[in-house]
């Protein structure tokens, strides 16, 4: 009876402390384990942040991408056009004679006729005219006029090339090309099919042919290459206007 009255308490004692010391336990173990858990929870906050982040940069980075390949479609377009542009230049430039042209064709060489001038003038002083033995600007001018008529795609005149604005005239003993006095013996050179020019001042008609039967010194010589000069004059327009398309 004694011991069991002893028991008693010893055991509520002995539960109680059980109690405690668990109730003790879990605390201290959920002290010990929420730092952790914040620390998790701020860790997965930052790489939901971050990934966030990389995907707006990816997005931008892919916006500026798209960006960069209309650019790109544009610039060569635009270079294109360019290089089109400048191609329509240069052989504007070409047709207008303002560039070195260089290619096959024929040289035609003129002369005064001075052999025949003389003996003129020693068969017959009175009658003699000296200035039916020269080269004039009319001869210059049906000659070019006939090597166009064949085809000639450049045409210069001792190195002065002809353009459309090309003014040709005689001045005392001496003729004017472009502004520029030129004097015996004339070289015409032209650029085109040497045969078909050829051709064409061949033939009896035409004023090589005429100068060649009258005695003149004159030649022809077909050429693999012609290289005739640029223009070197300005064009000039009083009143012709570009028409506003």
């Amino acid at each position: 009876m004694t011991n069991l009255k002893w028991q008693l308490p010893l055991t509520l004692v002995f539960f109680i402390s059980g109690i405690l010391l668990a109730v003790t336990l879990r605390t201290i173990s959920a002290s010990d384990q929420n730092p952790w858990r914040q620390r998790n929870e701020n860790l997965v906050a930052m790489i939901e942040t971050q990934e966030k982040i990389i995907a707006n940069l990816e997005k931008s980075i892919e916006e500026n991408r798209a960006y960069l390949d209309r650019c790109q479609q544009e610039l060569a377009a635009g270079k294109k056009e360019l290089e089109t542009l400048q191609e329509r230049l240069r052989q504007l430039k070409v047709w207008a004679g303002l560039t070195e042209a260089k290619g096959p064709g024929i040289i035609v060489t003129l002369d005064d006729n001075r052999e025949g001038a003389e003996a003129a003038q020693a068969a017959n002083p009175t009658q003699f005219k000296p200035e039916d033995y020269l080269i004039h600007d009319k001869h210059l001018l049906y000659i070019i006029n006939d090597l166009r008529v064949g085809g000639a795609e450049a045409i210069s005149v001792n190195d002065q090339r002809i353009v459309t604005s090309s003014d040709i005239r005689c001045v005392g003993p001496m003729i004017l090309v472009n502004t520029t006095r030129l004097a015996p013996p004339y070289t015409i050179k032209a650029i085109g099919n040497p045969q078909e020019l050829m051709e064409i001042l061949e033939q009896p008609e035409s004023e090589y042919s005429i100068l060649k039967m009258a005695g003149f010194p004159v030649s022809l010589e077909a050429k693999e290459e012609v290289v005739i000069p640029p223009y070197k004059g300005g064009y000039q327009f009083t009143y012709t206007e570009a028409k506003e398309e």
